[in-house]
């Protein structure tokens, strides 16, 4: 079998299962099997494919047909300029939260103390660190197996100065630390929802990192409680949630003194909602 028909057969067998980027799953595994980049592999498509990764290919398919996503099968994923480790202890970092970070670089200051409630993988500590080494962050999880993960990372990459914590939400620092900004991509999935998500995270992403009870909203309005005692005077925050909890989030916040706005991804749906702690 060369390169190109084992290509093809994996796009169909994707097809069939109900991917909708089977293409480009399809491309993705063989360039990560083979090491091979997108045009040196299409290069190579009319050569034949070594007994060992047909083999490999196998595998790797088997499991992805029981729906476990190829990040946790690769044992990796990509987020914005890093690599990133990743298993069954940490969410799969999404497209979005990359939005979240440019808003975090934008918005604080240099030499800036940052906050990020329940960083997991650590890609949006890693993120900032790598982009904007003057911060000085400091990143808590209330599960010690993803702040594991999340160190790991921070060795791999050799990115330093970053303080992870463990802690449920602000029980991680200090009752008098305050900071320039605080972002949090908390858990906020109803438990109803989690039973409607897609089976490549209902069954393989952690339940810790994704539910919350109120209706998804628990952990965010606690996180918004905590913002009057943790920011400095002009200090600003950032939650990455539904589309649903924006209003409501926004309304507790302007209740509580903060100004505050709602923010757009990629698809235009209204993901983040940002306030600002007035001087």
């Amino acid at each position: 079998m060369t390169y190109a028909e084992l290509e093809r057969k994996l796009t169909k067998c994707l097809t069939r299962m109900g991917v909708e980027s089977a293409r480009s799953e399809s491309a993705w595994i063989l360039t990560e099997l083979t090491e091979l980049p997108p045009l040196e592999r299409a290069l190579a498509g009319q050569r034949e494919v070594a007994p060992t990764l047909l083999k490999t290919v196998k595998d790797v398919m088997r499991r992805r047909l029981r729906r476990e996503p190829l990040q946790y099968i690769f044992g990796r994923t990509y987020f914005r300029k890093l690599t990133l480790t990743v298993n069954r202890d940490v969410l799969i970092p999404r497209p979005e939260t990359e939005l979240l970070v440019d808003w975090v670089l934008r918005h604080a200051p240099v030499n800036g103390k940052i906050l990020e409630l329940g960083t997991g993988s650590g890609a949006i500590a890693l993120s900032c660190a790598d982009e904007r080494p003057d911060l000085r962050i400091t990143a808590t999880d209330v599960s010690s197996a993803a702040l594991a993960v999340a160190a790991e990372n921070a060795r791999l990459l050799q990115i330093e100065g970053i303080d992870f914590r463990l802690g449920d939400l602000y029980d991680a620092v200090a009752a008098t630390e305050r900071f320039d900004l605080i972002a949090a991509n908390l858990p906020y999935v109803s438990c109803e929802e989690l039973a409607e998500l897609a089976p490549e995270v209902r069954l393989y992403e952690p339940v810790l990192a994704l539910t919350a009870a109120q209706d998804g909203m628990e952990l965010l309005f606690r996180a918004a409680d905590g913002l009057s005692q943790h920011l400095l005077p002009g200090g600003e925050a950032i939650f990455e949630l539904s589309p649903r909890q924006a209003a409501p989030l926004l309304e507790k916040l302007r209740r509580n003194g903060f100004s505050g706005t709602i923010c757009q991804d990629y698809t235009g749906r209204e993901r983040f909602v940002c306030a600002k702690k007035e001087l």
